[in-house]
C-alpha cells in the first residue's frame, strides 16, 4: 500500500511542473513587467567660443536658468550652490553660483554663475554643473538658458565675441 501511495505521489508531482498556461509554452501570463521611471543625474557643460582659438579671457558671468523637472540641493540658509555641484574645467580656477530664484511650478531654478581664473581662460570648456532630474522625459540642452554672458579681460572689461554654449550628457 505504501508502494502505492508512493507511485502516485511521484506522479503527481511530475504532472504538476512544466508548463505555464494552456498551451503549454512559457510566458508571463500576459503580465508585462515595466520598470518605474527613475531620477537620473544631467551634467550641463557650459563652454565659450571666440573669434580665435586662442582667446583669454580671466572671468566669465552669466545667468543658467534650469528647466522644469531639473533640480539642485541647496544648503539650508543660504543662496549659493553647495561645493562640488559646479565645477570648473581648468584646474585653479574658481566656479561658483548663487540661487536668484528658486524653483517655481512650472520652472526649475535661476541661478548666477560665475567663473574666474587668475591666469586667464582660453575659449574651450568653462564648467560642468551637475543636476538632478526628475523620473521621466529627460531635458534637452535646448531647455536650459542661458542668459548675459559676459567674458571679462584682466580688468573687469567685457571683452567682445566670447559666446556661451552649452551641451548636456544625461544619465
Amino acid at each position: 500500500m505504501r508502494v502505492l501511495w508512493l507511485a502516485m505521489l511521484c506522479l503527481l508531482l511530475g504532472a504538476c511542473g512544466g508548463g505555464s498556461g494552456s498551451n503549454g509554452a512559457s510566458g508571463d501570463d500576459g503580465s508585462v513587467l515595466t520598470p518605474e521611471p527613475a531620477a537620473g543625474t544631467a551634467r550641463l557643460t557650459v563652454g565659450t567660443l571666440g573669434p580665435a582659438a586662442d582667446s583669454v579671457f580671466y572671468a566669465a558671468q552669466f545667468t543658467l536658468h534650469l528647466p522644469a523637472g531639473v533640480s539642485l540641493p541647496t544648503a539650508d540658509g543660504s543662496s549659493l550652490l553647495p561645493d562640488g555641484m559646479l565645477a570648473p574645467a581648468v584646474s585653479g580656477s574658481y566656479a561658483g553660483a548663487s540661487f536668484l530664484q528658486p524653483a517655481g511650478a512650472g520652472s526649475g531654478p535661476l541661478l548666477l554663475v560665475n567663473v574666474a581664473h587668475p591666469g586667464g581662460l582660453t575659449v574651450g570648456p568653462l564648467a560642468t554643473l551637475t543636476c538632478q532630474v526628475a523620473a521621466g522625459a529627460p531635458p534637452t540642452a535646448d531647455a536650459f538658458t542661458l542668459e548675459s554672458f559676459s567674458a571679462r579681460d584682466g580688468n573687469g572689461v567685457v571683452i567682445p565675441g566670447i559666446t556661451a554654449r552649452l551641451t548636456l550628457q544625461t544619465q
